[in-house]
């Protein structure tokens, strides 16, 4: 198959992740979160399978670069700070910081993306990332929204949401060696380990916090990685 239709495979993915993220933000404005969530998740997954598709492909190019990152701005970056407005405010908090936490999701994610699409081109399956993903942080953000959302105790404070947020930005725009996607699944063994984990911690756990800890774990796990290499000087 010619190089110029292939892309249009991991393009059309690409341009679903954005229809995905479109329609979060006015789900959001209509005051449905637990719709506009899931939309959310819905764009990380074809986020991370368009890249997949693209490398398998071998159908990368710059302008799937561009699309993708536009993609993500919109889609991981203003739908999870939109998603987060609309829960605070549908829960009666209505300070100002409310305004400012949902701004400072898709800058800190514009910023991270400027960074990474002017650094050298890196091999195809990096094994690490320069501070955290815009995917990673918005799909983190979705998950706290539609754990607390879906509880049947006791809601989080709103102020707890304003530090996850800040946290998650300060990631985003920091230089932290983040392991990716692809390197934590290069190894079958390991994959195959992990997904089993998943499954089981899915059967135990409501899947939106069953997830939301994994995600926790990674951030967890990769800022002890970052602190042991840096006491080692690596």
């Amino acid at each position: 198959m010619n190089n110029r239709y292939r892309s249009l495979i991991p393009n059309s993915i690409t341009m679903g992740s954005l229809a995905c993220g479109a329609l979060s933000l006015l789900y959001s404005a209509n005051g449905d979160v637990r719709f506009a969530g899931m939309l959310i998740l819905a764009s990380y997954l074809l986020d991370l399978f368009d890249g997949l598709v693209a490398r398998w492909l071998k159908a990368g190019s710059a302008f799937g670069l561009q699309l993708d990152s536009l993609s993500d701005i919109v889609s991981l970056g203003a739908a999870p700070g939109v998603l987060v407005f609309a829960y605070l405010r549908g829960q009666g908090e209505s300070a100002w910081w409310v305004w400012v936490v949902a701004i400072l999701v898709p800058l800190a994610g514009a910023f991270r993306l400027a960074r990474y699409n002017l650094l050298p081109s890196q091999p195809t399956a990096s094994h690490h990332t320069l501070g955290l993903t815009i995917s990673t942080g918005g799909a983190t953000l979705t998950l706290a929204v539609l754990s607390d959302l879906t509880t049947t105790g006791e809601h989080l404070p709103g102020w707890s949401f304003a530090v996850l947020v800040c946290l998650v930005c300060l990631l985003m725009v920091s230089r932290i060696i983040f392991p990716s996607f692809a390197g934590i699944i290069s190894q079958q063994r390991r994959s195959l380990v992990l997904a089993l984990l998943f499954a089981i911690s899915l059967l135990l756990v409501p899947p939106f916090r069953a997830w939301l800890y994994w995600a926790g774990a990674y951030l967890v796990f990769s800022l002890t990685l970052a602190g042991y290499r840096r006491i080692k000087g690596l």
